[in-house]
Protein backbone atom coordinates (compact mmCIF):
# COMPACT_ATOMS: atom_id res chain seq x y z
CA UNK A 1 0.00 0.00 0.00
CA UNK A 2 1.11 3.37 -1.23
CA UNK A 3 1.92 6.33 1.75
CA UNK A 4 0.67 9.68 1.05
CA UNK A 5 3.13 12.15 2.00
CA UNK A 6 1.20 15.23 0.11
CA UNK A 7 1.83 18.50 1.84
CA UNK A 8 -1.64 19.60 0.28
CA UNK A 9 -4.49 17.74 1.27
CA UNK A 10 -7.52 17.25 -0.74
CA UNK A 11 -11.00 19.54 0.63
CA UNK A 12 -12.44 16.93 2.24
CA UNK A 13 -15.74 18.72 2.27
CA UNK A 14 -16.83 18.60 -1.48
CA UNK A 15 -17.86 15.44 -2.94
CA UNK A 16 -16.89 14.56 -6.65
CA UNK A 17 -18.05 16.52 -9.24
CA UNK A 18 -20.60 14.30 -10.42
CA UNK A 19 -22.28 14.47 -6.94
CA UNK A 20 -23.22 17.35 -5.17
CA UNK A 21 -25.07 15.97 -1.82
CA UNK A 22 -24.70 19.11 0.53
CA UNK A 23 -26.28 19.40 3.72
CA UNK A 24 -27.24 16.18 4.65
CA UNK A 25 -25.10 15.30 7.72
CA UNK A 26 -22.92 12.81 5.83
CA UNK A 27 -19.73 14.21 5.82
CA UNK A 28 -17.94 14.06 9.00
CA UNK A 29 -15.37 16.75 8.27
CA UNK A 30 -17.50 19.66 6.71
CA UNK A 31 -19.18 20.89 9.63
CA UNK A 32 -15.93 21.32 11.34
CA UNK A 33 -14.23 24.98 11.40
CA UNK A 34 -10.36 24.96 10.44
CA UNK A 35 -8.71 24.98 13.84
CA UNK A 36 -10.66 21.54 14.23
CA UNK A 37 -10.08 20.36 10.61
CA UNK A 38 -6.67 20.84 11.03
CA UNK A 39 -6.86 18.52 14.62
CA UNK A 40 -8.45 16.03 12.85
CA UNK A 41 -5.50 15.87 10.24
CA UNK A 42 -2.97 16.16 11.97
CA UNK A 43 -4.10 13.36 14.26
CA UNK A 44 -5.02 10.74 11.49
CA UNK A 45 -3.00 8.50 9.12
CA UNK A 46 -2.68 9.30 5.42
CA UNK A 47 -3.00 6.49 2.82
CA UNK A 48 -3.27 5.58 -0.81
CA UNK A 49 -5.30 2.89 -1.92
CA UNK A 50 -5.51 1.67 -5.46
CA UNK A 51 -7.69 0.45 -7.75
CA UNK A 52 -10.20 -2.82 -6.01
CA UNK A 53 -7.63 -2.61 -2.82
CA UNK A 54 -9.60 -2.78 0.62
CA UNK A 55 -9.60 -0.20 3.55
CA UNK A 56 -11.05 -2.79 5.67
CA UNK A 57 -12.59 -6.29 5.37
CA UNK A 58 -15.40 -8.39 6.50
CA UNK A 59 -14.71 -10.03 9.75
CA UNK A 60 -11.15 -8.67 10.29
CA UNK A 61 -10.88 -6.91 13.74
CA UNK A 62 -11.66 -3.48 13.75
CA UNK A 63 -9.41 -0.31 14.46
CA UNK A 64 -11.73 3.33 14.11
CA UNK A 65 -12.87 4.71 10.20
CA UNK A 66 -11.11 5.96 7.45
CA UNK A 67 -12.38 9.28 6.41
CA UNK A 68 -12.23 9.42 1.84
CA UNK A 69 -10.54 12.32 1.25
CA UNK A 70 -10.27 11.66 -3.11
CA UNK A 71 -12.30 8.98 -4.73
CA UNK A 72 -15.30 6.41 -4.62
CA UNK A 73 -15.21 3.59 -2.13
CA UNK A 74 -18.23 0.66 -2.15
CA UNK A 75 -19.48 -1.56 0.89
CA UNK A 76 -19.80 -4.83 -0.07
CA UNK A 77 -21.52 -8.16 2.16
CA UNK A 78 -20.29 -11.81 1.26
CA UNK A 79 -23.37 -13.52 1.10
CA UNK A 80 -24.48 -17.15 0.71
CA UNK A 81 -22.95 -19.44 -1.92
CA UNK A 82 -20.15 -16.83 -2.22
CA UNK A 83 -22.90 -14.36 -3.88
CA UNK A 84 -21.52 -10.88 -2.79
CA UNK A 85 -24.30 -7.78 -2.23
CA UNK A 86 -23.18 -4.34 -2.63
CA UNK A 87 -24.60 -2.47 0.43
CA UNK A 88 -23.44 1.60 -0.40
CA UNK A 89 -21.07 3.54 -2.34
CA UNK A 90 -19.16 6.12 -0.40
CA UNK A 91 -17.80 9.16 -1.77
CA UNK A 92 -15.11 12.28 -0.80
CA UNK A 93 -16.44 13.33 2.58
CA UNK A 94 -17.78 10.12 3.94
CA UNK A 95 -16.24 7.62 5.75
CA UNK A 96 -16.07 3.80 6.27
CA UNK A 97 -15.43 1.52 9.49
CA UNK A 98 -19.37 2.07 10.87
CA UNK A 99 -21.27 0.27 12.72
CA UNK A 100 -19.05 0.64 15.78
CA UNK A 101 -16.16 2.69 15.33
CA UNK A 102 -15.00 1.93 19.10
CA UNK A 103 -14.66 -1.58 20.85
CA UNK A 104 -13.71 -5.30 20.53
CA UNK A 105 -15.62 -5.96 17.71
CA UNK A 106 -14.87 -7.38 13.85
CA UNK A 107 -16.31 -5.67 10.41
CA UNK A 108 -19.57 -6.50 9.44
CA UNK A 109 -19.07 -5.75 5.91
CA UNK A 110 -16.04 -4.65 3.43
CA UNK A 111 -15.00 -1.61 1.82
CA UNK A 112 -12.85 -1.44 -0.83
CA UNK A 113 -11.71 1.26 -3.73
CA UNK A 114 -13.03 1.99 -7.00
CA UNK A 115 -10.43 3.43 -8.55
CA UNK A 116 -7.76 5.36 -6.95
CA UNK A 117 -8.55 6.15 -3.48
CA UNK A 118 -7.06 8.71 -0.71
CA UNK A 119 -8.33 8.15 2.77
CA UNK A 120 -7.21 9.45 6.38
CA UNK A 121 -7.34 6.41 8.91
CA UNK A 122 -8.31 7.16 12.55
CA UNK A 123 -7.73 4.45 14.81
CA UNK A 124 -9.34 4.00 18.12
CA UNK A 125 -7.73 6.23 20.20
CA UNK A 126 -7.00 8.70 17.80
CA UNK A 127 -11.06 8.88 17.55
CA UNK A 128 -11.17 9.34 21.42
CA UNK A 129 -8.82 11.69 21.74
CA UNK A 130 -10.35 14.33 18.78
CA UNK A 131 -13.89 13.00 20.92
CA UNK A 132 -12.10 14.80 23.95
CA UNK A 133 -10.52 17.47 22.57
CA UNK A 134 -13.42 18.54 20.03
CA UNK A 135 -17.10 18.51 20.25
CA UNK A 136 -17.79 20.02 16.67
CA UNK A 137 -16.13 16.87 15.42
CA UNK A 138 -18.15 14.11 18.16
CA UNK A 139 -21.38 15.58 17.29
CA UNK A 140 -20.32 15.74 13.37
CA UNK A 141 -19.47 11.87 13.69
CA UNK A 142 -22.99 11.03 15.15
CA UNK A 143 -24.95 12.87 12.64
CA UNK A 144 -22.61 10.74 10.38
CA UNK A 145 -23.42 7.01 12.03
CA UNK A 146 -27.29 8.19 11.93
CA UNK A 147 -26.89 8.79 7.90
CA UNK A 148 -25.35 5.53 7.50
CA UNK A 149 -27.80 3.92 9.99
CA UNK A 150 -30.92 5.20 7.95
CA UNK A 151 -28.56 4.23 4.66
CA UNK A 152 -28.63 0.41 5.75
CA UNK A 153 -32.64 0.84 6.80
CA UNK A 154 -33.06 1.61 3.40
CA UNK A 155 -31.42 -0.94 2.18
CA UNK A 156 -32.95 -3.71 4.56
CA UNK A 157 -36.33 -1.59 3.25
CA UNK A 158 -35.80 -2.49 -0.24
CA UNK A 159 -34.57 -5.52 -0.25
CA UNK A 160 -38.33 -6.51 1.46
CA UNK A 161 -39.89 -5.45 -1.41
CA UNK A 162 -41.41 -8.60 -3.31
CA UNK A 163 -40.59 -7.51 -6.98
CA UNK A 164 -37.28 -6.31 -8.42
CA UNK A 165 -39.37 -3.25 -10.13
CA UNK A 166 -40.68 -2.30 -6.80
CA UNK A 167 -37.16 -2.93 -4.84
CA UNK A 168 -35.11 -0.67 -7.42
CA UNK A 169 -38.03 2.25 -7.42
CA UNK A 170 -37.75 2.76 -3.65
CA UNK A 171 -34.24 2.31 -3.66
CA UNK A 172 -34.37 5.01 -6.27
CA UNK A 173 -36.59 7.23 -4.36
CA UNK A 174 -34.14 6.93 -1.50
CA UNK A 175 -31.45 8.17 -3.51
CA UNK A 176 -33.29 10.98 -4.81
CA UNK A 177 -34.03 11.55 -1.00
CA UNK A 178 -30.32 11.41 -0.03
CA UNK A 179 -29.26 13.76 -2.69
CA UNK A 180 -30.32 17.00 -1.12
CA UNK A 181 -30.99 18.66 -4.29
CA UNK A 182 -34.66 20.68 -5.50
CA UNK A 183 -36.95 17.43 -6.06
CA UNK A 184 -38.81 19.98 -8.37
CA UNK A 185 -35.85 19.43 -10.94
CA UNK A 186 -33.80 17.05 -12.40
CA UNK A 187 -32.10 14.97 -9.57
CA UNK A 188 -28.60 13.70 -10.78
CA UNK A 189 -27.16 10.39 -8.90
CA UNK A 190 -23.85 10.36 -10.45
CA UNK A 191 -21.66 7.44 -10.69
CA UNK A 192 -24.38 4.50 -10.51
CA UNK A 193 -24.66 1.56 -12.64
CA UNK A 194 -27.08 -1.21 -13.76
CA UNK A 195 -24.46 -3.47 -12.20
CA UNK A 196 -24.07 -1.88 -8.80
CA UNK A 197 -27.83 -1.54 -9.02
CA UNK A 198 -28.44 -5.22 -9.47
CA UNK A 199 -25.82 -5.86 -6.24
CA UNK A 200 -27.92 -3.73 -4.23
CA UNK A 201 -31.23 -4.64 -4.24
CA UNK A 202 -30.33 -8.67 -5.26
CA UNK A 203 -31.51 -8.83 -8.95
CA UNK A 204 -30.29 -9.62 -11.90
CA UNK A 205 -28.66 -6.98 -14.37
CA UNK A 206 -30.99 -7.86 -17.15
CA UNK A 207 -33.96 -7.14 -15.09
CA UNK A 208 -32.50 -3.78 -13.88
CA UNK A 209 -31.93 -3.14 -17.77
CA UNK A 210 -35.54 -3.82 -18.29
CA UNK A 211 -37.39 -1.47 -15.38
CA UNK A 212 -34.92 1.49 -16.37
CA UNK A 213 -35.88 0.93 -20.13
CA UNK A 214 -39.35 1.58 -19.27
CA UNK A 215 -38.63 3.92 -16.74
CA UNK A 216 -36.66 5.91 -19.39
CA UNK A 217 -39.42 5.39 -21.97
CA UNK A 218 -41.65 7.42 -19.55
CA UNK A 219 -39.50 10.25 -19.26
CA UNK A 220 -38.85 9.51 -15.89
CA UNK A 221 -35.24 8.98 -15.90
CA UNK A 222 -32.46 9.53 -18.39
CA UNK A 223 -29.33 7.33 -18.28
CA UNK A 224 -25.75 7.12 -19.35
CA UNK A 225 -22.63 4.76 -19.35
CA UNK A 226 -22.25 5.52 -15.42
CA UNK A 227 -24.60 8.10 -14.68
CA UNK A 228 -28.01 8.14 -13.72
CA UNK A 229 -30.57 11.41 -13.63
CA UNK A 230 -34.40 11.89 -12.42
CA UNK A 231 -35.88 13.73 -14.21
CA UNK A 232 -39.68 13.58 -12.35
CA UNK A 233 -39.58 12.66 -9.23
CA UNK A 234 -42.42 13.08 -8.52
CA UNK A 235 -43.95 10.30 -11.18
CA UNK A 236 -41.04 8.16 -9.64
CA UNK A 237 -42.12 8.04 -5.93
CA UNK A 238 -46.14 7.96 -6.95
CA UNK A 239 -44.61 4.59 -8.43
CA UNK A 240 -43.73 3.40 -4.85
CA UNK A 241 -47.68 3.90 -3.67
CA UNK A 242 -49.48 2.92 -6.30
Amino acid sequence: MERSHAHEVPDPGEPSAEVQRPGTGRYVLKALDKLDLDLVMRTGRLATYQNREYLLKEGAPANGIHIILSGIVESTHAGTQGRELMLATWEAGDFVGAPYILGDHRHSWSARALGRVEALHLDQDAIRRLIAHSPSFAVALIECLGFKGETYSMLAQTLAGQKAAERLVLLLVKLCENAAQDESGPISLGRITQANLARMIGATRQSISLILTRLQDDGIISTGSTKMVVNDFAALRKQVTD
